[in-house]
């Protein structure tokens, strides 16, 4: 749309970006976990939501944000959601500044991927070893 501006990948990486809102798609997770920004979920799609029970319920790193019964989401449950990871006070956002932090150390420590790919890949070649 004319006039309308699009957040481009990497941008939350931006000291400006104080909490990051998205659907978060595959992309968005491995975006989110790297950078400093707070994390709001609004999943739409089912790969979404499978994404959101993972980072606001296995990893406690994000918040979702509650939606209605019609599942749409009002202005004040985005606002309850940006203030709960925002506000140094608030315990659930607490949690999730503290678990996002541990995360973002794992996946940025030196040879982390490097040695999950060596693993995956002699996990692969285990299994053709099998057969």
């Amino acid at each position: 749309m004319e006039g309308e501006k699009w957040f481009m990948e990497g941008g939350c990486r931006s000291p400006k970006v104080g909490c990051f809102v998205s659907h978060f798609g595959f992309g968005s997770i491995w975006e989110s976990l790297t950078s400093d920004p707070q994390i709001v979920l609004v999943p739409e799609l089912p790969d979404q939501i499978l994404n959101t029970r993972l980072l606001a319920e296995a990893l406690k790193v994000a918040v979702e944000i509650e939606k209605e019964e019609n599942g749409r989401f009002s202005k004040e449950s985005m606002c309850r959601a940006i203030r709960s990871v925002m506000d140094e006070d608030n315990e659930v956002g607490g949690l999730a500044r503290k678990n996002h932090a541990k995360w973002k150390k794992t996946l940025m420590s030196q040879g982390f991927m490097i040695d999950y790919i060596d693993n995956f890949v002699q996990q692969l070649q285990r299994l053709l070893d099998e057969k």
